[in-house]
């Protein structure tokens, strides 16, 4: 089989004005970038500047129409109507318009052989529809939020159901995100599981002591980090009252490094004063990509707290440091941390479960060599092998 064209969509990617979002599709695309010819497209929300509306939505208007990325990729950014907090249905229909559009105006010559939709609403809903008009297969790939909000709601309910039963293979990357698919229309045989991988070469087993004294950091503590956007699905709050129950029983308290921006900063390190662990935390605002696997190198642990999650991409940029996993019981836990040897997931999220898990971890002498051979088997080279296979696959039925 020729060189396979791939045309990948999704709203999540990393553009000028934002530049750590959706990393794990830019991930993607370098890794299929080996195999495949890949051209982005980045559907991009936009609302009037006279219309009422949240104040961060105007960062949008900063994005680029077109970009060059990590890798030598190539992005096209194009506009679609989104009015905060109105008829969530029309963000499909006017997605598939805009990238119909955008797809005539630049891409004249260029026809994909399959297309890559990443998120199955509006994303998703958006790729098929295109593909059908092309008359090219779709793959529809489901990380989670989207599986999660909108099968309930009027109309996108019915739009998202229609794609997962419209595409043509249906990627999850995670066994439960699989299952949900099913639930809500895909045909089984369509529904593949494929986790995210890591990229190997960036996130790598690094010297503790250098890293912390690099980032001035404790030498002789423990330490976690938790690397997320502080909001609420991330529920950093659960870690902070782990740490006062430990202090509370008088058992061992470690640091805990919070890398991440967002909302709720203000409020947690309220939270944090007030139980009286302030002293043993770190807040550390956003960092570029690269600069995360110092981080985490620099600490004993990864912490997860999240409430809901599809696949984070943060457990095997951690095991490829040699780290350990310590999360809640999420979608893809157990499939990530599939051994004890791997770090621990917790199955409720009372603060006292979490602080008993915590100790334990900090307790247990972990084999960093051997969680680096596991997150290794998950590079992002071997998720392209995979990803590749299917591709191949539903062309040559397409051609049949």
């Amino acid at each position: 089989m020729s060189r396979l064209k791939v045309l990948m969509l999704t709203r999540l990617f990393p553009s000028k004005a934002f530049p750590t979002l959706g990393t794990f599709c830019l991930e993607r695309a370098k890794a299929l970038s080996r195999h495949v010819d890949v051209r982005v497209m980045v559907p991009t929300p936009w609302f009037p500047a006279s219309m009422p509306g949240p104040s961060e939505w105007n960062k949008w208007s900063a994005v680029e129409l077109h970009g060059k990325l990590e890798g030598g990729l190539s992005a096209t950014y194009p506009r679609y109507l989104s009015i905060p907090k109105i008829a969530t249905w029309s963000q499909g229909v006017a997605m598939t318009i805009a990238i119909r559009r955008n797809f005539l105006e630049d891409f004249k010559g260029w026809n994909p052989d399959v297309i890559d939709g990443h998120f199955a609403y509006p994303d998703g809903y958006a790729s098929v529809k295109l593909a059908k008009y092309l008359k090219r297969p779709c793959l529809v790939t489901c990380h989670g939020s989207d599986l999660r909000l909108y099968p309930e709601l009027p109309f996108a309910g019915t739009m998202l159901r229609w794609t997962l039963k419209s595409a043509d293979r249906v990627l999850s990357v995670s066994n439960s995100l699989r299952s949900k698919s099913i639930e809500l229309g895909c045909n089984e045989q369509n529904a593949i599981f494929i986790p995210n991988g890591v990229d190997t070469e960036k996130f790598k087993p690094l010297n503790k002591v250098e890293c912390r004294q690099k980032l001035n950091l404790p030498l002789d503590e423990k330490i976690g980090i938790c690397v997320a956007a502080l909001i609420d699905i991330k529920n950093q709050s659960l870690i902070i009252k782990a740490l006062h129950r430990l202090r509370y029983l008088q058992l061992p308290l470690p640091y805990v490094i919070f890398l991440g921006e967002g909302p709720n900063r203000y409020r947690l390190e309220q939270e944090a004063r007030q139980l009286c662990v302030d002293d043993r935390i770190f807040w550390v605002c956003k960092r570029p990509h690269v600069e995360v696997a110092t981080w985490m190198a620099a600490s004993d642990w990864l912490l997860l707290s999240s409430l809901h999650e599809g696949w984070p991409t943060v457990y095997f940029e951690a095991m490829a440091c040699g780290r350990p996993i310590l999360s809640t019981n999420v979608d893809s836990a157990k499939d990530a941390i599939s051994s004890p040897d791997l770090g621990l997931v917790v199955e409720d999220y009372s603060p006292e479960t979490f602080a008993n898990a915590l100790n334990k971890i900090a307790e247990t002498d972990y084999d960093e060599d051997a969680i680096r051979r596991h997150a290794e088997a998950h590079s992002w080279s071997r998720w392209a092998e995979q990803a590749l296979e299917v591709m191949e696959s539903v062309v040559r039925a397409t051609s049949a």
